[in-house]
């Protein structure tokens, strides 16, 4: 690092001495001042060069340090003793991860991409992708359903870079845990409260959190997170939508006669839901600024469909960072868990909170649901 700093030193000098042309002096001494030298230039160049060899040294002993700790924490999964997340799976285990996490395996350990994506560095030999047969260069991305094997004498870690994602480690493994948003976390409490439900997909509980939903996904999301699933499911009554498959008429029928959901407009008189649409955020917010008491017609509406984003942001349902969140990347399902996890603290326009009306109904056990959020860490977007 000595050579380091020699050579961020020479640069410098080397940039300032420009600088210090371009100074000038006094009428004596028309070039430049030797009390400038003294006093400004050569002072302010050295502690340049110190910061900079100090950044340069900081980088690369926190490199150095969790390469250290990666090792560690294998040696103690080899031992049983990790007290961390990881340990040792005998055959692929499959589990949610956010952005920012990273696996580390090592010789002789696997790890397969499952939903989501991720991106791999190694030291060593080299990971292999053993489904094709080829060697997975630094930095590069793992296909899904591929199985990735540190090769001999290789450290290997897997940073997840979409918001979720569904990894399955197997051998010894072990996990460092990311400061970013767990939104699987939030889809587990939904859950864990009846409010969110998996697909038939057969892996990361069927939440499918890295997959953008259509409209009609959206509706019964949104049904179940105000607790009106029940009732949709009951409804007989004709869809008044000329585009709905039989088994949604009742949600979407239902979410007609509340005013939840006027449809996608239509050319024609007849009325258009558009269920395979994928639903953006601001439709999402329409939902639930509607199951909030806020009206979108009549003489003196609260929002329009166009500004749900920023009036929910108004009417503190949403938070700026929310909004910047909601509009600086793709609306996932993650998302929706996220928008729905938070929205039962918002405040109706009657007064009060949704989860306050939900528990009030009936359609919620205050016990159960206070058990469930206390046990939730995950802190929102300022």
């Amino acid at each position: 690092m000595r050579r380091l700093a020699a050579g961020i030193l020479a640069g410098l000098i080397l940039v300032g001495s420009v600088a210090a042309l371009a100074a000038g002096g006094t009428s004596s001494d028309p070039l430049i001042s030797r009390s400038y030298i003294d006093n400004t230039y050569i002072p302010a160049t050295v502690k340049t060069a110190g910061e900079k060899a100090e950044s340069g040294l900081g980088k690369t002993y926190g490199d150095a340090s969790a390469r250290l700790k990666a090792r560690a924490d294998l040696l103690l999964a080899r031992a049983g003793a990790l007290s961390g997340e990881g340990g040792y799976a005998a055959s692929f285990a499959e589990q949610r991860f956010k952005r920012g996490d990273v696996i580390t395996i090592d010789t002789g350990s696997s790890v397969m991409l499952l939903a989501g994506t991720a991106a791999v560095s190694y030291e060593g030999g080299g990971v292999v992708d053993a489904t094709e047969g080829t060697e997975l260069p630094q930095g590069g991305a793992l296909a899904v359903r591929h199985r990735y094997l540190a090769a001999e004498d290789t450290l290997c870690s897997v940073t997840v870079t979409s918001d979720t994602a569904v990894l399955a480690p197997q051998g010894f493994y072990a996990v460092t845990g990311s400061n970013a948003a767990d939104y699987n976390a939030l889809a587990a409490a939904l859950g864990d409260m009846g409010m969110f439900k998996g697909s038939d997909v057969a892996y990361g509980g069927g939440y499918e959190l890295e997959r953008a939903p259509a409209r009609i996904e959206g509706l019964i999301l949104f049904l179940r997170l105000i607790g009106e699933e029940d009732e949709a499911l009951a409804c007989s009554e004709p869809c008044p939508f000329v585009d709905v498959a039989d088994w949604c008429k009742g949600y979407v029928t239902y979410a007609y006669a509340k005013g939840y959901t006027k449809g996608v407009g239509a050319d024609t008189a007849e009325l258009y839901f558009a269920p395979l649409k994928t639903i953006t955020a601001g439709e999402y917010l329409t939902f639930v600024l509607r199951a909030l008491g806020y009206q979108d017609s009549g003489d003196s509406p609260d929002f329009t469909w166009s500004s749900a984003l920023s009036r929910s942001v108004e009417l503190g349902v949403l938070t700026a960072g929310e909004q910047n969140m909601l509009t600086g990347s793709d609306f996932l399902r993650a998302q929706v868990a996220y928008v729905s996890y938070y929205s039962l603290d918002a405040k109706t326009k009657a007064g009060g909170t949704l989860l306050g009306k939900l528990t009030a109904a009936g359609a919620l056990d205050a016990a159960r649901v206070k058990a469930v959020r206390d046990a939730v860490t995950v802190q929102r977007l300022g």
